[in-house]
């Protein structure tokens, strides 16, 4: 499988947004084995969704997006931040997936059974998901402003590092 990532940060030092790219293909696979997606992030948004009260209504375009596309289906996903009233975050997940071609009815047939089990997997995923941010950010709790952007861009320039995010 070969894979081709890109990331942007509108500034290195104080991203207000990131960008993220990504295609895929088996060499000599042909098309069912191709894929690509897109996602962004509009940080400075991010953050005003998130410093609203809990009981304002959410922000009215997502945040956070993206999609995929692969020969069989596309898919789009969106994150959208909110308050709660203890003080965490929830994050609302909306996944939509739209098949092509004969995939359709097949699809539908399948999430006709399959969908209790796939919403719980997704639902573990994001909350395994949420408990490694979790993990990660207490490390960096007691770091803030500089010491905290130059942790961050060291975990992006050297992942494999003593303190990766």
């Amino acid at each position: 499988m070969s894979l081709k990532l890109g990331l942007r940060l509108s500034g290195p030092r104080r991203p207000r947004a990131v960008e993220l790219s990504l295609a895929g293909h088996q060499p000599g696979g042909g098309s069912l084995y191709r894929f690509s997606g897109r996602g962004k992030a509009d940080l400075a948004a991010w953050w005003a969704a998130v410093d609203r009260l809990p009981t304002a209504p959410p922000a009215a375009r997502p945040p956070a997006s993206g999609r995929a596309v692969h020969r069989l289906a596309k898919a789009r996903l969106t994150l959208t931040p909110r308050p709660a009233e203890d003080g965490s975050w929830r994050i609302t997940v909306a996944l939509s997936v739209r098949g092509r071609w004969l995939l359709r009815p097949v699809g539908a047939m399948v999430l006709f059974f399959a969908r209790g089990p796939l919403e719980r997997g997704l639902r573990e995923a994001a909350e395994s998901a949420a408990a490694e941010w979790n993990t990660a950010l207490a490390e960096l709790t007691p770091l803030h402003g500089e010491a905290l952007r130059a942790e961050i861009a060291d975990a992006l320039v050297n992942p494999d590092g003593p303190k990766a995010l």
